[in-house]
């Protein structure tokens, strides 16, 4: 592993790569990563922006962060991302990107500059009672023994939290405390998820510990992230001659198997309702996302609830990875993300999230 020097590395311009010039970049996707990726090739890598090609089924960029108006809903953003101080890659990136607002400046100096002048908190962290201050009064109500089990996961190696349920590690000492509910409202966790993703999560956002019970830990943008984030970096994308391809569903990516290596051989993709194969060689670099947080996101309305599909759907990014990992098992297996459930088990894990739903605002 290659350890950086700060920003002694992250602030020198590299040098071009040699090669650079004859290669072409498949980016699959366009959500935050995926446009990360492409400003990285072009900006670092100084790819030519003609040879990068970003590839979306849908009909707007941003995968979990796209926004869009729908007739009979409204505006509708299917995700968002919970920042901080330390999101190093990202704010080097955003330093480089134009704010679309206001010439001159960069995102990252916009972004600084709404936090400082108006930095982020909550007066009420949790509600209950329909509606009532459920006093968690910054507490975060740890008894000595579940400080134990934390400090135990923190500690635990991954291998040995492997198909680990969250209730493997914890009971009702921190399940059932202030610290697991401001956790679990802030990071999505429920008690049945992966205990090592939990791990991870802990090892990632320690810092974040003294300000989970009033939110002083995040930052945020100006406007929704799809006007903050992603049409900026659209924009500096565009200016390089990056090819957007929209309309472009991927179905799969076939390997070459063989000599103790794997090299992507063709995309198959679905253009306009044909299908088609994007031949690849060497000289071509292909950026994959697997899996994806908002591929079986429905849509509901203040009148009827948004559908519960748990089948992985032909075509997506689930399914890509299904394909991709049927080739070789070092690809992974799509199936440990799958949860099977039903009606009473449903609700019986979001009931009693209802205490948790915090309230934003000063």
């Amino acid at each position: 592993m290659y350890y950086s020097s700060g920003n002694y590395e992250a602030f020198a311009r590299p040098k071009k790569p040699d090669g650079v010039d004859s290669k072409s970049a498949y980016i699959i996707g366009s959500g935050l990563a995926a446009l990360s990726a492409a400003c990285y090739l072009v900006r670092d890598g100084q790819m030519e922006g003609s040879r990068v090609h970003v590839l979306e089924k849908d009909s707007v960029p941003g995968g979990a962060c796209d926004g869009m108006y729908y007739t009979s809903v409204g505006y509708v953003m299917r995700g968002g991302r919970e920042m901080d101080n330390h999101f190093e890659c990202m704010w080097d990136l955003f330093r480089s990107i134009p704010s679309i607002e206001t010439e001159g400046v960069s995102v990252l100096d916009e972004y600084h500059w709404l936090n400082k002048a108006d930095p982020n908190f909550s007066l009420c962290r949790a509600t209950e009672k329909q509606g009532q201050d459920a006093h968690t009064d910054k507490k975060f109500g740890l008894s000595d023994k579940a400080c134990s089990q934390l400090m135990k996961l923190y500690l635990t190696a991954n291998e040995e939290l492997y198909n680990k349920k969250i209730t493997d590690v914890f009971d009702d000492e921190v399940l059932n405390s202030n610290f697991w509910l401001y956790w679990r409202t802030m990071f999505a966790f429920e008690n049945w998820h992966s205990a090592l993703e939990m791990k991870l999560y802990m090892q990632r956002f320690v810092h974040h510990i003294g300000g989970l019970p009033d939110f002083t830990a995040l930052r945020f943008t100006k406007y929704n992230q799809y006007e903050s984030m992603i049409l900026p970096m659209i924009k500096y994308l565009e200016s390089f001659g990056v090819q957007f391809e929209y309309g472009v569903k991927v179905e799969n990516v076939t390997f070459d198997i063989s000599g103790g290596r794997k090299a992507a051989t063709g995309i198959e993709v679905i253009r306009n309702g044909a299908e088609e194969t994007i031949p690849l060689t060497e000289n071509d670099l292909v950026f994959i996302t697997n899996g994806g947080c908002v591929e079986n996101s429905a849509i509901g309305s203040q009148n009827t609830p948004s559908e519960f599909n748990k089948e992985i759907k032909p075509g997506g990014g689930w399914d890509m990875w299904r394909k991709i990992a049927a080739q070789d098992k070092s690809f992974g297996s799509v199936y440990a993300f799958r949860v099977r459930t039903d009606f009473k088990t449903a609700k019986r894990r979001i009931t009693p999230c209802f205490r948790g739903f915090p309230a934003r605002g000063k």
